[in-house]
Formats: structure tokens, sequence, C-alpha cells
């Protein structure tokens, strides 16, 4: 049975909760910012470097190619992350270490045998996403098929350092190394040669030192928890598998039909429209790549953290985390919509000529679609670390099938537009459904005085003051500038008379010397008791 210091997070208590958050999402939000720069750079890249037929079809192979990865990791990421940490929580090193293999060879199996479906069928796709270039296209599809078994054992490799409580793996590997490399790859690529094969072998070919690299941190960790813990009670091997896929599947499911969300439209765009249309999709919609990676970023470090929480039914732990995170996210990610949103013009310009002109309303409705999704929360976390991954499935079904019939219907006549009120739609969909779950199971909510002054004070600057800069000097860059000029020092100073309500004094951890220990919260702390729980 959990102790009472353990039900309540540790001696620290709330404002240890907060503080690991902090150091954590600190650590990925800069991950996250500098993999949003290279993903960016990659699009850049692209669309400068090769012609829009080109850069369509490589953006819809690579969409394809991300979606079949989704399949094949079979949602062992959530799995892992939700169940390393329950196991190192009981004092069960042997348990998390015999489970990653019980992840790892199903993924693996079923990633060799997409990758020869996808070899087999190569033809026959290139001819709906490459049009005249039907051969290269299949070329460049085999060459990625060959790398989809790396890129799904990468991926479930360094959810399983998440799971042992560390986001450096992560952080380094993916978010550094391979985005960096990817980047540097096409760039050098495009250079030597403008055949598409080339640019897919760039960007494919970084999962390679990216997964050995992840096995040995791996490695290393799974060893430091057994002489830090020890093996704990033995579990039975079929005991483990059991509750390992009974949470594990939904997931999959859902988190298919999360990566269809993502990328189904570009591969439809070029199908029922053309390669074109889907490389100025894919140009106006990149920024919301940026939101998602910093989203993303704490999400990441909550998830073991949720998992624990309520593994040791410390539910007021659980709102807090759940409450400051949606705080935090509104914060990291609401000036990059709103400046897009309200820059759009200068925005599509950075894509080169014949970017700007198509992509305006689709980037402007998407941008306000985000500020919605955002402020709902990290939801889908809060259901999955909870064990509610069938309900998890259903809400992505439901989203999905918003999405593909609306593409379906819109596509045709409306191109890139239609795409993007499809995505709306279905954004919408994916978060107001779980926002009500788990108010309705969880007694929980996102919704707090931190975040109400999180979207008052983003709104006011980078949605108010960009907004009138650009009516007093123009939608050029030289508006755009001044508007951040004004915006950034009045959105700081408002945080900063925000901080003790936002619970930005848990990142004074990450301050040397004085001011951290002075500034750090505690149990009795006002961010500590301010969180109210309504719960059962």
């Amino acid at each position: 049975m959990a102790t009472s210091e353990e039900k309540t997070g540790g001696k620290d208590g709330g404002g240890g909760d907060l503080t690991r958050l902090a150091r954590g999402g600190s650590l990925n939000l800069v991950g996250a910012v500098l993999a949003g720069v290279m993903g960016f750079a990659l699009v850049v890249v692209v669309t400068h470097t090769y012609s829009q037929q080109t850069a369509g079809a490589f953006f819809a192979a690579v969409s394809l190619f991300v979606i079949l990865a989704a399949i094949c990791g079979l949602g062992t990421d959530a799995g892992l992350v939700r169940w390393l940490p329950r196991h190192l929580a009981l004092g069960r090193a042997a348990a998390a270490r015999r489970t990653v293999p019980i992840a790892l060879l199903p993924v693996f199996a079923l990633a060799a045998t997409a990758a020869l479906a996808l070899a087999v069928a190569a033809p026959a796709l290139a001819a709906l996403l490459g049009e005249q270039q039907t051969a290269e296209v299949t070329t460049m599809l085999r060459v990625l098929a060959g790398f989809l078994p790396v890129a799904t054992a990468h991926d479930l490799l360094l959810a399983a350092t998440r799971g042992h409580g560390t986001m450096r793996p992560t952080v380094l590997i993916e978010k550094i190394f391979r985005q960096t490399a990817q980047v540097s790859g096409a760039a050098l690529a495009g250079l030597l040669t403008d055949h598409p094969v080339a640019l897919a072998l760039a960007w494919a070919l970084p999962y390679l030192p990216g997964l050995a690299a992840a096995a040995l941190w791996y490695r290393a960790l799974a060893r430091r928890s057994d002489a830090r813990i020890g093996p704990g009670e033995m579990v039975q091997r079929a005991e483990l598998i059991s509750g390992f896929w009974r949470y594990t599947a939904p997931r999959a499911g859902a988190q298919i039909c999360q990566t269809a969300l993502q990328r189904a439209d570009i591969m439809l765009l070029a199908a029922l429209s053309s390669p074109r249309n889907a490389a100025i999709y894919t140009a106006a919609t990149r920024f919301i790549v940026i939101g998602q990676l910093a989203t993303q970023a704490i999400q990441q470090v909550m998830q073991p953290m949720v998992s624990r929480q309520l593994t040791l039914e410390d539910r007021a732990g659980a709102q807090r985390v759940f409450a400051t995170s949606t705080a935090w996210i509104v914060m990291a990610t609401w000036p990059v919509h709103l400046t897009v949103a309200v820059g759009a013009p200068v925005y599509l310009s950075l894509f080169g000529e014949g970017y700007a002109g198509a992509g305006q309303t689709t980037t402007v409705l998407l941008a306000l679609t985000m500020l919605l999704a955002t402020a709902c929360g990290p939801v889908d976390v809060m259901l999955l670390m909870a064990g509610r991954s069938g309900l998890s499935l259903a809400n992505n079904v439901a989203a999905l099938a918003v999405n593909l019939a609306l593409n379906l219907l819109l596509i045709p006549d409306h191109g890139a537009t239609g795409a993007a009120i499809a995505w709306s739609a279905a954004l919408v969909t994916r978060n107001l459904l779980p926002l009500l779950q788990v108010r309705a199971m969880l007694s929980m909510t996102p919704f707090s005085s931190a975040l109400l002054w999180a979207t008052a004070s983003v709104s006011l600057c980078f949605g108010g003051i960009s907004l009138l800069a650009r009516l007093l000097f123009g939608s050029n860059i030289g508006g755009l500038a001044a508007g951040l000029a004004l915006a950034c020092p009045a959105y700081l100073a408002l945080l900063w008379a925000g901080r003790e309500r936002l619970a930005l004094t848990a990142f004074a951890s990450l301050v040397p010397g004085r001011l951290a220990a002075r500034t750090a919260p505690t149990p009795d702390h006002p961010t500590a008791r301010r969180a109210h729980v309504s719960g059962p």
C-alpha cells in the first residue's frame, strides 16, 4: 500500500510536481522549438529547391510513411509511458524491463510486413500521388519502405526512455539530431541532384543512427533501474502481456486515427486535386507543427507524472498538473497561432512564389481553430493515463470520420480550403469530446484562473497589439515586425505580473543559487493551494 507521502507526490508535494514538470518541460520545450524550426526549414528547403509537383509528391509520400509508422507502432508509445512508470513506482524493475520486448516484437514484425507491402504497392500508389513522376515516386516509396521497421523501433525505444522518467533521449535524438540531419540532408541532396529519390533517402537515413543511440540509452536506463530499486515481485509473463495489450490495443487504433487526421488530407489533396495543391497546403499549415511540438513537449513530461499520481491515488496532484499544463500550453502556442493568423501573407511568402495567394484562407482558418484546440488542454492524455484508452479510440475515430467525410466532399471543388474546413471540424470534435468526458468521469477540468490569465494576455498582445500594428503599418513584414516588437515586451510583463497565478515560480529550480532556493514552490505555496479539485 502506498504511504501518505507517496500519495501526495513525495515530501515536496504539489510544488515538487510542478517543479519536475517545469524542469522536464523546459528541456523538452527547447527541443520542440529546435524541432519546429528544423521542420519548418525542411518545408522551406523543399519548396525552394524542388518544383511544386515534386514537393507535393514528396510530402504525400512522407505522410503515407508517417501513417504506416503509426499503424505499426500499435500505440506502444502510450502503453510504455503508462506501464513503465507504474511498474517502477511499485518497485518492479524486472517487470518494467520485460514489458519492452513485449511491445517491441509485434511492432517490428508488423513494420517489416508493412514495408514489404509498401514496396509491392508502390507503383499503384505512385500513380495516385505523383502524376507525371510515377517512376521517381515509385522508387521514393520503396526507399521509404526500407526504413519503416527502423523508424518504428526508433520511436518505441524512445518511448521506453520516457517511461523511465527522462526526456533527454527524446530531445537529443528525436528533436535535435534527427530533425537537423533531415534538413541538412535535404539541402545537400538538392545541391547534388534534383531527383526525388535522393530527397527521400536524405529524409529517412537519420532514423538509423537514431535507433542505435536510443537502444544504447534505454539499456543504460534499464540497468540503472535494476540497480536502484531491484527486480521487485515476480509478475507472470502472461499477466504482463495481457495487461499491456489490453490497455494498448485501443490506443493503437487511436494513434492511427490521430496520425491519419494530421496527414491524410495531404495525400487526399494529391490524389483528388493535384500534388501542387498538396504542396501549397503543406506550406500553409506547417505552422501547426510548431505549436504541436510545444504541446507535445509538455504532454510527454506530464504523461508519466500523471500515470504515477493516479496509480498512487493522488487525484489532487493530477488535477494540478492537468490545469497547469493547459495554461503553459496556451502560453507557448497561442503566440505562434495568433502571429500567423495576423501575419498570414508574410508567413506564406517564406515558401516562395506561388504559395501566398492560394494559402491565406487555409492558414487563418486553421490558426484560429488551434486556439480552441489548445485551450482544451491535454484532455486525451488524461483519458489515457486514467486507463480510458477505449474512449480515446472512440473520440479519434469520430474525429477521423468527420475529417475524411468532409475531405471527400469538399476537396474536389474547394481544394486546400476544403481540406482546411475538414481539419478544423475534426479538431473541434477531437478536443470537445474528451473535454466533456474528463469532466464527467474524472471530475477534472483544464479551466482555471491561470488559463484565463494566459488567454487574456496572449490575446491582448499577439491579437490586439499585432492587429493594430498591421492596420497602421500594413500587412507586410514591417507591420508584422512592429507588432511583435510591441507585443513581446508587453506579454513578458503580463507573465511576470501573473507568475504566481501561472505557477511560473516552479521554473525557479532552473535558476542557480539563492534565487532558486528562495522562490521554489513548497506544499504551502499559493500555487499549491490554489488548485481546485471537484473530485468524488
